[in-house]
């Protein structure tokens, strides 16, 4: 039915038999062409594995990547062929296995403008896991309490810390630190202070390093093409390690625990690196004696796998 109605568009043609035939042939091969479609089959740290259907591929050829509504979601280019497969590295986009490949004939710097706006060109993608250093520079507050007085120390330091990440669904990752943490506070021991080994009017320390361990709960809450930012909390569990205090006493510091708040920057600078700006604020609990906050600034270097 559909054929005898295209043959009547064209009532020049005698040959009903052949127009037939002709537009038979069309039709299957159209069917060809996207049956043989080169497909995407495995995505995996900034490179997709390539099914080429009996298409031909070179090194260095690119290929737009089309979804099931026909969008283009993101730019890869070859890097290996062998046999019917192919090795290309994702350059723009987002990539999923399953989806069609359309070949890209032009200028490598005018193609990426050609992806769909949804995939951004965002190099926030990449993997779900992650590792890194960071460096801390810290600031310290301290309350003391005495039987007579109370006073406020102070004071600066730095750490050093690794962690890893991994995220739970598209914008909850979970981030562990571990690495050396410090508490460094000095102050002046007011009028009628009696504590410690400090007396009044003279100056009172307390230098602790921790072996520390925190435990972050991230949300991703708004990102750019080269940004991702985080808000979230946990907590840190500390162990002392080296501690010299003429106001407190060292024989109890052992163990330590904080609660922490945390914002977070993940500056890409690709699909794999990201250098990590994070502020933290962590509160000691409450004692007898004591309590202190810190105000951590991080920075680093983080990869993704």
């Amino acid at each position: 039915m559909m054929l005898d109605q295209l043959i009547k568009i064209f009532p020049n043609c005698v040959d009903r038999l052949r127009m037939k035939t002709l537009i038979a042939t069309l039709i299957l091969l159209s069917l060809s062409i996207n049956a043989n479609a080169a497909k995407v089959t495995k995505v995996s740290g900034g490179k997709a594995l390539i099914d080429l259907e009996g298409d031909t591929a070179l090194v260095g050829d690119q290929f737009f990547v089309i979804d099931s509504s026909g969008k283009k979601r993101g730019l890869i280019q070859v890097s290996k062929v062998q046999g019917g497969r192919a090795i290309a590295t994702i350059s723009k986009g987002n990539v999923t296995p399953g989806t069609t490949l359309q070949r890209y004939q032009g200028r490598m710097s005018a193609a990426p403008n050609e992806v769909n706006s949804s995939s951004g060109g965002s190099t926030t993608g990449g993997g779900k896991k992650a590792w890194g250093l960071m460096a801390g520079m810290v600031n310290s507050s301290m309350n003391v309490k005495s039987s007579t007085a109370s006073m406020t120390m102070s004071g600066s330091s730095f750490n050093l810390v690794g962690y890893y990440q991994t995220y739970l669904d598209k914008n909850i990752s979970v981030k562990a630190l571990a690495g050396y943490e410090t508490l460094n506070v000095t102050g002046t021991a007011p009028s009628g202070w009696s504590g410690g080994t400090c007396a009044a009017g003279s100056s009172c320390t307390a230098d602790i390093g921790y072996l520390g361990m925190n435990v972050l709960i991230r949300y991703s809450f708004a990102r750019t093409k080269t940004m991702e930012f985080t808000a979230g909390g946990g907590l840190g569990f500390l162990f002392a390690m080296q501690k010299s205090s003429n106001v407190l006493d060292t024989a109890k510091i052992s163990t330590n625990q904080t609660i922490v708040g945390t914002l977070g920057m993940d500056w890409h600078l690709d699909r794999r690196t990201y250098v990590p700006i994070q502020f933290d604020y962590a509160m000691f609990p409450d004692n007898n004696t004591s309590s202190a906050t810190q105000m951590i600034l991080r920075a680093g270097y983080g990869w993704k796998f």
